[in-house]
C-alpha cells in the first residue's frame, strides 16, 4: 500500500511539473504571460473531471455521491493545495493577481451573501460568478 501511495505522489508531482511545463511553453508561444494562461486553464483542467463524474452521478440518480465529490474536490483544493503554495513559494503578487484576488473574493462574497440572505443558491448567482470569470479573462487580454 506505501508503494502505491508512493507511486501515485511521484505520478502526480511529475504530471504537475509537465503540466507547468506545457503552460510556460504555450505562454510563450502565445506571447502572453503564464500567469494569465495558468488561471484561465488550471481551474478548467482541475474541476472539468469532477464535474463530469458528478454529471454521470446525477443521472444515474446518486445525488448525494455527486455532491459529495464536489463538496470534496473543493475542500481538498481550498486546503491542502493553497497551503503548500503560500508556505513553498515566494509570493510578489502583480497587479493581474490583485485583480483575480478581488474577482474571487468578490465571487464568494456573493455566494456567501446569498446563501445568508435567501437561504438558497440561485442559478442566477452562479451566472454572475462566471461573468465574474469572465471579466477577468478580458481584462487579463487587455493588460
Amino acid at each position: 500500500m506505501l508503494a502505491q501511495v508512493l507511486t501515485a505522489l511521484g505520478g502526480i508531482i511529475f504530471g504537475a511539473h509537465l503540466f507547468v511545463d506545457g503552460i510556460e511553453h504555450v505562454a510563450e508561444i502565445l506571447h502572453i504571460s503564464p500567469f494569465v494562461l495558468s488561471i484561465i486553464i488550471a481551474p478548467i483542467a482541475t474541476e472539468l473531471p469532477e464535474k463530469f463524474n458528478s454529471l454521470i452521478w446525477v443521472r444515474q440518480g446518486k445525488d448525494t455521491l455527486a455532491l459529495g465529490n464536489i463538496t470534496g474536490a473543493m475542500v481538498f483544493q481550498s486546503s491542502m493545495i493553497p497551503a503548500l503554495g503560500i508556505a513553498l513559494t515566494p509570493w510578489v503578487l502583480s497587479d493581474l493577481a490583485v485583480i483575480s484576488v478581488i474577482l474571487a473574493l468578490a465571487g464568494a462574497g456573493l455566494v456567501y451573501a446569498s446563501l445568508k440572505l435567501k437561504k438558497t443558491l440561485r442559478p442566477s448567482t452562479l451566472v454572475l460568478n462566471g461573468a465574474l470569470y469572465l471579466v477577468f479573462v478580458v481584462v487579463a487580454i487587455l493588460i
